[in-house]
């Protein structure tokens, strides 16, 4: 469109009709696009670039005047510092290093981006507080990237010292840092030369309310990301970016238009040109492409999740100013083995034994595997029951209920030993036990939310029948709305603006100083020796849902 070529002509234009489009549903193209994996189902896509399938590691040779007007974009999302290959053989930085270079000796000009949460998930985050993320980042040569929500875990102090630790530079269009100490970090939108394509990139990120902690994430202002996408991209137009990548970690959505999913913000911009989408883990084996304001079509893109695939775009852009996009997931995986790199495998080798030899260390063993789910489950049972004796153990106090977020329980325990790295898997997050004395009208509050969210002691009894709770008892009593009832949770959980009105008048509270994980390996421990050193866990029917 010769419009993109002059953006603030119409940016008048576009202040005027952002109120129609956030207030109606633009409808999406209707297509046989692939359902991708997750359970994730896209929108339409009547795209007219290419797809390329093929899964070999390099790049598309001999394309015609490829220094001109060709280039690679690399990516990653949701890498949860999966820093070792999965249990089931995929993924592991060194090989993603591997494959990384060898498209860069392929191809002449390429860039590698992140679309956020490239920590937290395994015990190297939870130990060495993103370092070997970080090194990571500057060994893969990492060009730019994003903030997801977990980047926020080690609260705005953690935050500001893993950006210090990488010279990558982070676009985030949406959260102003302004106000905080982290402000040098962080940049709305940025320009990248890939030969002699001029790449602009914003960054568009999730909202922080009810994913983060309150005080994990102060100062930082927040908007929708619609707000401000286009007029960034327009910006960048402005400063002579021939093509406008949009890294974000709102989510796919299943094919949602919703104005804050990745299809949204395409049908309601005109001047993104591609979107690497993150946050809800979705495998994209085809680009979904997506009409926008001005009828032209948006790749959106998106790995899955713990680095098991790399991104893969070949992008041309003809004399006109038209982009063609072949796209694909590479696979990583056993195959690169023998290619890493032998002095980064020396440095991530160090790192390794440093937070193996406390993680190896076996609490008991699992005579099968103990799984999470909802509305309830073996390892939710054990989880909220270890919250009640927790309480006692180490802070003398006997709560009438526990209850633990199911989202902050992120791992089965396999059938095996059970070690401490098995905790901190399951357990990863810095939260920390939280005993809150409340009225018994806010306990009913709380245990409505149970079902499905929230996992909750024995003793407790849950029913829902349709939309409503038929049973809800305590100690086999019902609940005395003047009574006072002490909850063992932990602080994301009373610090969520989603329970404020449960906690904040609360009648007493004391949070401990050690981290839930570690409460959780002294309790798994006290399990294994009350039971011949097993670790074992059942349902109980302590929450029904009909």
């Amino acid at each position: 469109m010769k419009l993109k070529r002059y953006p603030t002509l119409i940016l008048i234009i576009l202040c005027l009709i952002s109120v129609v489009y956030s207030c109606t549903k633009p409808e999406m193209p209707q297509t046989n696009q692939p359902k991708p994996e997750q359970n994730d189902k896209p929108g339409g896509n009547e795209g007219n670039g290419s797809d390329e399938g093929d899964e070999g590691d390099e790049g598309d040779e001999g394309s015609e005047d490829a220094d001109n007007t060709d280039f690679v974009m690399l990516f990653t999302n949701d890498f949860h510092s999966q820093i070792e290959p999965m249990d089931g053989g995929g993924g592991g930085v060194l090989r993603l290093q591997a494959l990384v270079d060898s498209v860069r000796t392929a191809e002449p000009h390429v860039l590698l981006a992140d679309a956020g949460d490239l920590v937290q998930g395994t015990y190297y985050f939870s130990l060495l507080n993103g370092v070997v993320e970080m090194k990571m980042l500057d060994m893969l040569k990492y060009d730019i990237r994003t903030l997801g929500n977990h980047e926020f875990d080690k609260k705005m102090n953690g935050l500001g010292e893993m950006l210090a630790l990488s010279k990558v530079p982070v676009v985030a269009s949406n959260y102003d840092f302004s106000n905080t100490d982290l402000a040098q970090y962080v940049v709305p939108s940025k320009i990248l030369n890939a030969g002699k394509i001029k790449v602009g990139f914003i960054g568009l990120n999730v909202r922080l309310l009810n994913l983060v902690n309150k005080t994990a994430c102060e100062g930082v202002v927040w908007q929708d990301a619609i707000n401000v996408a286009d007029t960034y991209a327009a910006q960048l137009r402005e400063q002579g970016a021939d093509i406008v990548i949009a890294i974000s970690h709102l989510g796919y959505g299943s094919g949602s238009t919703a104005y804050y999913y990745d299809c949204g913000i395409a049908t309601r911009t005109r001047y993104i040109d591609m979107i690497i989408g993150g946050h809800s883990h979705t495998t994209l084996k085809q680009a979904v492409y997506v009409k926008d304001l001005d009828g032209d079509q948006v790749p959106i893109v998106q790995t899955g999740s713990k680095g098991l695939n790399l991104g893969y775009a070949k992008i041309k852009i003809d004399k006109d100013g038209r982009k063609a996009f072949n796209y694909k997931l590479i696979p990583v995986n056993s195959r690169l083995d023998n290619r890493v790199d032998p002095t980064f495998s020396s440095i991530i080798e160090d790192y390794a034994a440093e937070v193996k030899e406390k993680m190896d260390v076996k609490l008991g063993y699992a005579p099968y595997t103990i799984s999470r789910g909802t509305p309830e489950s073996a390892l939710g049972n054990l989880t909220a029951d270890g919250l009640i004796w927790m309480a006692k153990q180490f802070h003398n106090k006997t709560a009438d209920v526990a209850v633990y977020n199911s989202g902050g329980v992120r791992a089965n325990i396999s059938k095996g030993d059970v070690t401490l790295g098995d905790v901190y898997a399951v357990y990863p997050f810095d939260n920390v036990l939280s005993l809150v004395t409340i009225k018994g009208s806010k306990l009913k509050e709380l245990l409505k939310k149970v079902p499905g969210s929230l996992y909750v002691n024995a003793g407790v009894k849950i029913v829902k029948s349709g939309s409503s709770i038929t049973t809800m008892t305590v100690g086999g009593k019902t609940i005395s709305d003047s009574q006072n009832y002490t909850v063992a949770t932990i602080d994301y959980i009373s610090d969520n603006d989603a329970y404020t009105s449960i906690f904040e008048n609360y009648v007493d509270r004391e949070d401990s100083v050690e981290m839930i994980r570690d409460y959780f390996g002294e309790y798994f421990k006290y399990l294994a020796s009350q039971n011949n050193n097993n670790i074992t866990a059942s349902k109980d029917g302590r929450v029904t849902v009909n």
